[in-house]
């Protein structure tokens, strides 16, 4: 369980995460250099791709076993967070990148969100994606969603295997574990209804709805997605340019359904249970400024009870 969402505003941009895993795993709060040049072919978690040097300054969240990471943001002020989705599609037995790889893949290479995002899904239809992505549980298996975003846009992108769509987001948005966009989206793989027709997901009648097609019903139903997503959306609907603030994205991702945590309806994630496997286990508010270098707070444990910690890029790309 995760949930990500955005603030487009007049002169910055707003991106804030929790990252909900396995209770007991450790998820780093890293800050890596920029690398002048790498080499040319670089190993992933499970896979290993060409990579363009050189590699940006990146602060991220990043599950200790794995190469790539839950949440971060670059040096050029490029901030994503994923989520775990699933759809008919997930594979189930061979390793491709993991969505974790994908962003750490894009914060190293890309300078905006435009870019960003092209990157994903460049090394999404070429490599594909997939793995286990389980700390103890090795049957965890997911495709993945993003909000990817810079100081002057966001895109919310949906992947089902290596078929994807992206919209660009209009104000704010919010994700959890459920795909979210049907037939309006501004962007997607090549051919995507005459491939989705083609291997048999779609029968071509009426207009094509991506959510539709590739949309797995239960795991949306059992995660309570759709109630973590309309509290950050009912949150964000009540901000202004005015109200702006840290503070403000802190508490969101401080949330509880009820008065006591104990439901996959937290925003803020608390273990119980058999069907509550999940904890906010890191969590991260990120302010991209269009005149200046962002700001990233970052919150070790469930952020109802830890304190956010703010770590920032210094002029020659180092993290401080």
């Amino acid at each position: 369980m995760c949930d990500t969402l955005v603030y487009v505003g007049n002169d910055s941009t707003w991106l804030a995460k929790n990252s909900d895993r396995e209770p007991d795993e450790y998820q780093c709060l890293e800050a890596h250099p920029r690398i002048a040049t790498r080499p040319e072919e670089l190993q992933t978690t499970y896979t290993k791709v060409p990579v363009n040097s050189p590699c940006h300054a990146v602060i991220i969240g990043r599950p200790y076993w794995m190469w790539g990471a839950e949440m971060g943001v670059n040096e050029y002020g490029v901030a994503i967070g994923n989520e775990a989705v699933f759809t008919r599609l997930v594979e189930k037995k061979n390793s491709g990148l993991l969505g974790m790889d994908l962003l750490r893949l894009a914060l190293e290479t890309a300078k905006t969100a435009d870019t960003a995002l092209s990157t994903i899904t460049r090394y999404l239809e070429t490599y594909g994606q997939g793995g286990a992505a389980g700390h103890h549980r090795k049957n965890t298996r997911y495709d993945n969603s993003f909000i990817i975003a810079d100081p002057g846009k966001a895109f919310i992108l949906e992947t089902a295997g290596r078929f994807w769509v992206a919209k660009n987001v209009q104000g704010y948005a919010a994700i959890s574990n459920d795909l979210t966009i049907g037939a309006d989206f501004d962007f997607s793989s090549f051919k995507l209804e005459d491939n989705a027709r083609q291997q048999g997901y779609w029968n071509g009648k009426g207009d094509f709805d991506f959510r539709r097609t590739f949309r797995s019903k239960f795991m949306p139903w059992a995660a309570k997605s759709a109630y973590r997503q309309n509290c950050n959306l009912v949150g964000l609907a009540e901000m202004s340019q005015d109200t702006l603030n840290e503070a403000g994205f802190i508490n969101l991702l401080r949330q509880h359904h009820d008065e006591t945590p104990r439901s996959n309806a937290d925003v803020c994630m608390h273990a119980g249970r058999l069907t509550r496997r999940s904890a906010t286990v890191a969590a991260m508010v990120a302010e991209l400024k269009q005149d200046g270098a962002s700001r990233v707070l970052m919150c070790q444990g469930q952020p109802c009870q830890n304190e956010f910690m703010t770590m920032e890029f210094a002029t020659n790309g180092v993290a401080k």
